[in-house]
């Protein structure tokens, strides 16, 4: 990640996931599926080049804040 970041979180519910940008670069996501109200989260990826610097960590903790928010129910079956 460079020094200035751009960092967005982008729900894309065509495919069921959470998406982290850095400006124009895909960084990573959170996928997901609905069991009626419930959303359960199912895995996380991060593009290798991002490994080992906490993506994953920040990604998993955006997801949950905007779920919370949001009042939505999960059910994390990621590990």
């Amino acid at each position: 990640m460079s020094s200035e970041t751009s960092l967005k979180l982008v729900h894309n519910a065509d495919r069921d996931r959470f998406e982290m940008w850095d400006g124009e670069t895909f960084m990573g996501l959170v996928g997901y599926e609905r069991d009626g109200d419930v959303c359960i989260l199912l895995h996380t990826v991060i593009e290798e080049r991002f490994g080992q610097q906490g993506i994953a960590r920040l990604l998993v903790s955006l997801v949950l804040t905007r779920m919370r928010l949001d009042g939505v129910k999960i059910r994390p079956v990621c590990s």
